[in-house]
């Protein structure tokens, strides 16, 4: 029912000797009786569908918020990752050239060490109960040993 045709009921009722009251009582009862009767069965049967609805759509929000906000902080770890990733090369990279033979002798030469002219040869040291005494002890020469045997893992 339009509104015009509603006003239109409701003069011709006022004009036919009916009170407004009257007509506003019989107005509220025919709504109470549409709507509260046959309305009020359904809304009870759909309010907590409804609720259970919202509910589950506020669950699913806000897992969609975590995951959004769970990618961002694996973005922003990847990156960090790369740049570290990237330091570590480079560090590799400064490592083998240090270790270098060629390199190490530009650097020795630029800090000031010469190639050796004139090599030196020391005494044995003397244990020093024997320099008392008056028959010299043999000690091992460090030429008669045998060289240490180097594993793989000793040249880092």
């Amino acid at each position: 029912m339009s509104a015009s045709t509603w006003i239109e009921r409701a003069k011709g009722q006022i004009e036919n000797g009916r009170p407004w009251e009257q007509f506003a009582a019989s107005a509220r009862k025919r709504v109470d009786y549409s709507f509260a009767e046959h309305g009020s069965q359904r809304a009870r049967r759909l309010l907590p569908l409804l609720a259970l609805a919202l509910i589950a759509a506020l669950g699913i929000s806000a897992l969609r918020i975590d995951l959004i906000r769970t990618r961002y902080a694996m973005a922003s770890v990847m990156a960090q990752e790369q740049l570290l990733i990237e330091e570590q090369r480079n560090l590799i990279v400064r490592r083998r050239q240090l270790r270098d033979p060629v390199e190490l002798a530009v650097q020795a030469r630029a800090r000031g060490f010469q190639p050796l002219s004139v090599v030196l040869s020391l005494p044995e040291p003397t244990l020093a109960s024997t320099a008392h005494s008056s028959t010299p002890m043999a000690s091992p020469s460090l030429a008669d040993a045998s060289p240490a045997r180097r594993t793989r893992s000793d040249w880092r």
